[in-house]
């Protein structure tokens, strides 16, 4: 089995190559798991808000709105950013398990976990762009419609504060999965710098 180095059975000490990796393990894991909590969290109320608002305009339960679509990705994004919060949580754990000669995991272990957090945040986030180019696109669309002087009469149709909160959450979990990426990108090339 492919072992991370420092793992030797014989003397049951620990390398300095191999505690370093398990410090920036545990390091980079809690700073991207911290990032990703906070827009995650700032992401879902105002998601919330707009599901449990939907009647503050009745001409949108009237007739269904285009940007629920772009709503629907979000909230896959969000799903999909929920594992990548996981994933990021498990960094700092493997980390502490490298001070231990005993429960070290493999190199395999620690490659799995760090792909699987690269690959949630990479799908979570096209799912998560292509919400943002919909909602956008939909905002230009009602934008470009409006004909001169619908601001007196026809208030129903401009762009409204929470259509820009939609706008927002999604570029929040946009945001936190790329910091995902990097984490798990930056803890990958540390695990391949130290091959035996």
């Amino acid at each position: 089995m492919n072992r991370l180095p420092g793992q030797r059975k014989a003397k049951g000490k620990v390398t300095e190559p191999i505690h370093r990796l398990g410090q920036d393990l545990q390091r980079i894991g809690w700073i991207g798991f911290w990032i990703q909590v906070i827009f995650a969290f700032l992401s879902l109320i105002i998601i919330l808000t707009v599901f449990f608002g939907r009647n503050f305009n009745a001409s949108q339960i009237q007739a269904p709105n285009r940007s629920n679509f772009g709503l629907i990705l979000a909230c896959i994004g969000l799903i999909f950013l929920s594992i990548g919060i996981y994933c990021n949580f498990r960094y700092p754990q493997l980390g502490r398990q490298m001070d231990n000669p005993e429960k070290r995991p493999a190199k395999a272990e620690v490659l799995k976990y760090l792909k699987l957090g690269l690959w949630v945040n990479v799908l979570g986030m096209v799912f998560t762009v292509i919400a943002a180019e919909w909602n956008v696109g939909m905002l230009l669309l009602r934008v470009l419609s409006l004909p001169q002087g619908a601001a007196v009469y026809a208030t129903g149709l401009l762009v409204e504060p929470i259509d820009i909160f939609v706008v927002q959450s999604k570029i929040n979990i946009i945001a936190a999965q790329l910091t995902g990426i990097i984490s798990a990108l930056w803890l990958l090339l540390r695990v391949n710098q130290n091959q035996p």
